[in-house]
């Protein structure tokens, strides 16, 4: 009897250690695989740098696995991020967008094929100051004398991006109506065509255009951003020149989207378990010290802001009160 206990108790432990042993050393999903990372916009310019430094970092902390970065540019960020939102939730593909596309979403932009709120996030590696800069071929060098030109002729990266909507929502605040758009600008595009004449100005991440500005090429004539930025702390900010109680609610807004910076988040219904080890290594990438030397040395801010912030934020933009939905809808000329 006690040899048949023996017996059933070596046989029990043997399929235990078949059953989990196995599992415990069973291959990581994502070793050996090839992922997408698409940016919603050309090669170069901001989204494209951190699209890559962060395909380079990710793939760190995703051992055995190739990350490719795939650009897929046009209507201002939508032909990419409708691109990320219908691939396959498999968690082999996500990417980065325009972070005012929320408000887009939100207005009923034509071409939109995406819902925002029902992505897989991983959040974002940094916040943004945002800037309006005019070409030092221009005789503007201030705010006033932008205000006072009979035209400007400005880049705008497409209809669905913050580089488009901005400009026209300050317009209609301080009622201007020199500003004209000029669309197709993506990636570092814009610059190009400022030092050709082509376009007198742009709206852009400060961390994108500054060595642009210190390179003689530019003068910065407002900033979006909390506090002053050092060295430019005569350069007015967007929240004290709309000063109108009326016009409040939309300057929050602006606010709030560069908090989001630059957005990271794949298809709805990434299998959880999977979602979870991207955002892992996300949030190990945005904290890795060498990512963070090579940021510092090219002046990118790395301001950590997790899929659960994100996610948070963008619901948060997408529930705006009907008086700010009717000033972005006009200015995205939705009816």
């Amino acid at each position: 009897m006690k040899k048949k206990i023996v017996l059933f108790s070596m046989v029990s432990l043997l399929a235990f250690l078949l059953l989990f042993g196995s599992h415990t050393n069973a291959k990581p999903f994502y070793e050996g695989k090839t992922i997408t990372l698409i940016v919603a916009t050309s090669p170069g310019g901001g989204y494209d740098f951190y699209g890559r430094l962060m395909a380079r970092f990710m793939q760190k902390y995703l051992p055995g696995s190739t990350i490719i970065v795939k650009n897929v540019p046009g209507a201002g960020h939508i032909i990419g991020t409708n691109e990320i939102y219908h691939a396959k939730p498999n968690g082999l593909t996500f990417g980065t967008f325009n972070r005012a596309l929320p408000l887009g979403q939100v207005a009923g932009l034509k071409g939109i094929k995406f819902d925002l709120s029902k992505m897989s996030w991983l959040g974002s590696p940094t916040t943004e100051e945002y800037s309006f800069i005019v070409s030092t071929k221009t005789p503007w060098r201030s705010l006033e004398d932008v205000m006072k030109a009979d035209k400007v002729l400005l880049s705008s990266a497409g209809v669905g991006s913050i580089s488009h909507v901005t400009p026209i929502l300050f317009a209609q605040m301080v009622g201007l109506t020199n500003f004209k758009l000029v669309t197709g600008y993506e990636g570092g595009e814009a610059e190009l065509a400022m030092m050709r004449g082509e376009i007198e100005g742009q709206w852009g991440s400060w961390a994108s255009l500054r060595a642009f500005v210190e390179e003689g090429h530019g003068v910065p004539v407002m900033f979006i951003t909390q506090k002053p930025i050092k060295g430019y702390e005569n350069v007015p900010l967007f929240q004290n020149v709309i000063t109108e109680e009326k016009h409040k609610p939309v300057v929050e807004l602006m606010l709030a989207i560069n908090v989001l910076g630059r957005p990271f988040a794949g298809p709805p219904d990434i299998p959880q378990d999977r979602l979870k080890v991207l955002q892992d290594a996300f949030a190990k990438a945005c904290r890795d010290p060498e990512l963070l030397k090579i940021a510092e040395k090219v002046e990118k801010p790395i301001e950590f802001i997790s899929g659960d912030e994100a996610l948070s934020l963008v619901k948060n933009l997408m529930t705006l009160p009907p008086e700010v939905l009717k000033s972005v809808k006009e200015a995205y000329g939705v009816k």
